[in-house]
């Protein structure tokens, strides 16, 4: 496992010598916070210095690493810019730019206030002319968005009457739309809760921001609350989240990927070595990432934050596949942790990443990995068109052995070539990326052999940064509860938004169906939810 690279700017790193000089000279104790930047200061030198040890890093890796450098890998901003032909558009070959970004988003329909004619009436002489008569028109119209706070408070105030005899009380019932948000019971409505629950694990707002922004807005929410209110919701939508992974089980695809986090009470464990009967001693927290594709082409996105890599959230995953399931592929980086174990499978890898090994190392070998980046770059344009054209499985598989497998097969043979005749040094940046593309051809090109292999793993690595996002506002979890709560809440809004459902209605009727969505979950899955207008 990598050290961290610690980002701190000249500002706060003079602030911090100065304090630690003040703190020698008059020996006191350095702060918490201050021990922890020293500490992560040290494990980023002994990183960079291992790193260079071991040649295993180039200068433009290593300047990415320590922010100086934008980590873009676009071939535009990595190569020199080249004045290009426009390329003639094909009828009815526009590419839909905006479907990919309105994905998952369902809109809101406005709310309607018509506004009465009170000086004037239909059939009524005309004020300008004083000859004819008004009629009936197009009305005019225009849209405004107001805003207010996310929590509204609403006082119910129920009228009451008792018996002066037998000292009975009779209260006025509530109408449907306010049950519709709980019981009388109930102070915060179930659309409240599901907008605390999106605010945290989709938007990245801490419990404690969440409390501080309503207290700036005149509607004060202790942080505490906003943490119980969540695990309401978590309790809420909990049984169709099991459905659904009990449904990945049997999924035909799964794209996998993992990012580090931090649970505070998280301690070391003994863990059993994968394929051996020996065990370690682990410490890693890690949120691994699943995109489970099922048989009807519904994506399962799932989320798992402990001591483990992706490999073993896969593998409890498969452990309950179906005997008669046939063997899936599995779309991951090349990591021996991220292999299953469990279950024969189909190992597809991830072209971005091979495509990155070229792009770390363009710095010194500019005109070859250029050629290399123009070459695989054709290879996406082929799965764009296949994506525009909406090609079936079988259909799109040909397209790629037609178009993408000799691409694919060139640059394997451009690569052996070289590396056959030393024109380029094996041991050299770009030796070491052709030798990872030629060594994992197989996986990289299953694409052009298998029906439904996907090309890159970047539907997983996108729906990870929601975690990120919650992880550098929130900085880490207290408990491996509050991990788990986020789990289940993070894979609930992924999944519905590769539904393409609202999320707070769909987690606000979980809640007004609790019952009924743990009686029957499969009715209450994202594509079976409809929104109840």
């Amino acid at each position: 496992m990598s050290k961290p690279f610690t980002d701190i700017d000249g500002q706060a790193l003079e602030a911090l010598i100065a304090r630690v000089t003040e703190a020698k000279e008059n020996t006191l104790a350095l702060s918490e916070q201050d021990s922890q930047l020293l500490l992560d200061a040290l494990l980023t030198l002994a990183s960079m210095q291992d790193r260079l040890t071991h040649h295993n890093v180039t200068i433009h890796k290593l300047r990415k690493l320590l922010g100086i450098e934008k980590s873009s890998e676009k071939q535009s901003d990595v190569t020199p810019k080249k004045q290009k032909p426009a390329k003639p558009q094909k009828p009815g070959n526009k590419r839909q730019t905006s479907a990919s970004s309105d994905k998952g988003f369902t809109p809101v329909k406005p709310t309607v206030v018509i506004h009465p004619l009170t000086t004037i009436s239909k059939g009524d002489n005309c004020p300008e002319c004083l000859t004819g008569k008004v009629y009936k028109t197009e009305p005019g119209s225009f849209l405004r968005i107001t805003g207010h706070s996310p929590f509204t408070p609403e006082q119910h105030v129920m009228e009451r009457v008792r018996c002066n005899t037998c000292g009975a009380y009779f209260t006025a019932e509530l109408p449907p739309d306010v049950l519709q948000e709980g019981p009388g019971t109930r102070k915060y409505g179930y659309s409240a809760c599901a907008l605390m629950a999106i605010y945290k694990y989709f938007a990245g707002l801490p419990f404690y921001r969440q409390s501080s922004i309503q207290k700036l807005l005149g509607v004060k929410i202790s942080a505490s609350t906003v943490f119980d209110q969540i695990e309401l919701v978590c309790n809420a939508i909990y049984p169709v989240f099991h459905h659904l992974l009990n449904l990945s089980a049997d999924a035909v695809h799964y794209a996998i990927d993992d990012t580090t986090h931090r649970i505070l009470d998280a301690k070391p464990i003994e863990k059993k070595i994968r394929n051996s009967d020996k065990t370690q001693l682990r410490s890693g927290v890690y949120t691994s990432g699943v995109i489970a594709t099922t048989k009807n082409n519904q994506h399962i996105v799932l989320f798992e934050t402990n001591i483990g890599h992706a490999g073993e959230f896969i593998d409890s995953i498969l452990q309950n596949r179906s005997q008669s399931s046939a063997q899936p592929i599995i779309m991951s980086d090349a990591l021996a942790s991220n292999r299953p174990t469990v279950r024969e499978t189909m190992g597809s890898l991830c072209n971005s990443h091979a495509r990155r090994q070229f792009v770390d190392v363009i710095n010194h070998f500019p005109e070859e990995v250029e050629h290399i980046l123009t070459r695989y770059g054709e290879i996406w344009s082929h799965e764009h068109h296949v994506e525009e054209q909406q090609l079936s499985v079988a259909k799109r598989l040909e397209y790629h052995q037609t178009h993408s497998l000799p691409v694919m097969a060139e640059i394997k043979l451009w690569g052996e070539t070289h590396l056959a005749n030393e024109t380029i040094e094996e041991n050299s940046g770009l030796g070491k990326a052709i030798k990872y593309f030629i060594k994992h051809y197989a996986g990289l090109s299953l694409f052009c052999s298998v029906p439904g292999a996907k090309i890159d793993n970047n539907g997983i690595e996108a729906m990870l940064k929601i975690v990120v996002r919650d992880r550098k506002n929130a900085m880490f979890h207290k408990t491996l509860l509050g991990a788990t709560i986020g789990d289940v809440i993070t894979s609930m809004i992924a999944t519905g938004m590769e539904a393409g459902v609202n999320v707070m209605d769909y987690f606000t009727l979980l809640q007004r169906e609790q019952a009924q969505a743990k009686a029957h979950p499969e009715k209450y899955l994202p594509w079976n939810y409809q929104e109840n207008s």
